[in-house]
């Protein structure tokens, strides 16, 4: 079956395309793929397909749910190092501390003090190596070559041994990366195509390809023989696609058809079409000429954020009364977590309906923050002695966790007695609670997993988290509020268990 190219510049209708090419598929009663960049794409393509009725035979998914499908049919494996537990082998291997438990869990004897940026440098291109086929044992022929001819051997003699050793640390620890796991899969499947069943794959949305992406498309339009269909923004010739020219070159020959989208001005709406269009067209070009923006662009300056934010108010007021929909409005913040309380209090007087995006750190929220305190009460030495860090402040955020305690004063009650008697430490706080109450044993079970390596205390961790969320609402089926919401989806998105 063919790749089917398809490239254009942005707003050129690519999107429709892909759209039409997903029924087509739908109407030969197939159920394709549509393979998009991130989360928020595939909520937001999930819902329009709904909308029209697609939805049903069309699954939606990043490039990491197509690789988890090709691992499925192809029935290879193997648990997954995580990124985290990924970093922390790498700067183990660095400092040259690296140890493995018998149970498969990775330690150091020291924290290594390998530096950050080298570790990142490191996991990069152990993952192009691994996206190229490039073994441990070939790197270090190819180095000694190179070394032998410019006189590079400490240097490149390096770089072959932390590859060396990670490929061995893998295996002692019996896991796998996510490259080698991706790569795997895709050389299962161009062993025996038939695997795949022929599902029809689609791309959307990615402003650039890489090389693992890449190797997927050729993989399953090539050689598994199925239909494939690639869409990229791009036109040749222009300064703003340059850095994409590779991608393009890379693609181009795998594609038996190849479709260019012209630029496509009626996008935007008519008193601002011209302006925007050549805006559109002009940006980043050299001696591009300069045209009147007739209101389609404005800067509107105020006295301070909260006026900045009151002459916006104003504007999406006015196009609210024309009948702009409330959803085609976007606002764009340099700082949202700094902005966000300023903004909502603007809106809310303006009367104007919003929704917020804003990222939380896991911390900040209930969840996280008793999670975080109990953590730091726990005892880190392997003999159980209390060596934590522990404040009477990480005690009580961890206790006042939303439905922890059926009488939440037991807790207002130990944080007035541990003032009271100078109580500062966790520890401390945590024997006056033991006079009064009931042993707070999940902590010494925390401290006895972590004895048993990482993946045991993963998997507590994570016991305690569901425990932690679903406690207020255990026997009921009550509807998240805002905040609740935010637990769950730190809650949906962990991967703790990916970490090892």
């Amino acid at each position: 079956m063919p790749i089917a190219l398809l490239t254009g510049p942005a707003n050129a209708g690519k999107a429709e395309v892909v759209i039409d090419a997903l029924r087509r598929h739908m109407a030969h009663g197939e159920q394709p793929l549509l393979i998009v960049p991130t989360r928020a794409d595939t909520e937001h393509y999930t819902r329009e397909l709904a909308g029209e009725g697609t939805a049903l035979g069309v699954r939606v998914e990043r490039f990491d749910g197509l690789i988890a499908e090709a691992v499925r049919r192809a029935q290879t494996g193997g648990v997954v190092l995580g990124g985290l537990a990924r970093e922390c082998v790498l700067a183990a291997i660095a400092s040259g501390s690296a140890v493995v438990d018998a149970d498969g869990g990775a330690r150091a004897d020291q924290p290594p003090p390998a530096a950050a940026g080298l570790v990142h440098a490191l996991a990069v291109a152990l993952a192009e190596l691994r996206v190229r086929r490039v073994s441990a044992a070939r790197l270090a022929r190819a180095l000694e070559d190179w070394a032998a001819e410019d006189g590079a051997a400490s240097a490149v003699s390096e770089l072959g041994r932390f590859y060396r050793e990670y490929e061995r640390t893998l295996e002692r620890l019996r896991r796998v990366d996510g490259e080698q796991r991706a790569v795997r899969a895709l050389d299962a499947l161009r062993q025996a195509p038939r695997l795949w069943g022929g599902t029809p794959v689609l791309f959307y949305g990615f402003d650039d390809l890489t090389p693992l992406q890449i190797d997927a498309i050729e993989t399953l339009g090539r050689v598994v023989d199925a239909r494939v269909t690639v869409s990229l923004t791009y036109e040749p010739g222009r300064v703003a696609f340059a850095g994409r020219a590779a991608t393009f070159a890379a693609l181009y020959p795998l594609a038996a058809e190849h479709r260019e989208l012209g630029a496509r001005a009626d996008y935007y709406a008519a008193q601002a079409r011209r302006p925007l269009s050549h805006l559109e067209r002009s940006l980043f070009e050299p001696n591009a000429a300069r045209m009147d923006p007739a209101g389609a662009v404005r800067l509107l300056e105020g006295g301070g954020e909260r006026a900045e934010l009151e002459l916006v108010a104003r504007e999406i007021t006015g196009l609210l009364s024309d009948g702009m929909a409330p959803e085609e409005i976007a606002v764009a913040v340099r700082a949202p977590g700094a902005t966000a309380e300023l903004l909502e209090e603007v809106f809310s007087a303006a009367g104007i309906p919003y929704a917020l995006q804003l990222r939380r750190r896991f911390a900040d929220t209930a969840l996280g923050g008793a999670l975080n305190g109990l953590l730091r009460c726990t005892p880190h030495a392997a003999d159980g002695t209390d060596t934590s860090a522990g404040e009477l402040s990480d005690l009580m955020a961890w206790l006042r966790a939303p439905g922890f305690l059926e009488r939440p004063e037991l807790a207002d009650a130990l944080e007035l007695t541990a003032r009271r008697s100078g109580a500062a430490s966790a520890a401390q706080a945590r024997a006056l609670w033991e006079q009064r109450n009931w042993p707070l044993e999940t902590i010494d079970q925390l401290a006895d997993a972590q004895a048993r390596g990482p993946v045991a205390l993963i998997d507590r961790v994570e016991r305690e988290l569901g425990w932690i969320f679903s406690a207020p609402r255990r026997g009921s089926a009550s509807v998240l509020g805002a905040e609740e919401l935010d637990d769950a989806r730190a809650l949906a998105s962990r991967h703790l268990a990916g970490a090892i």
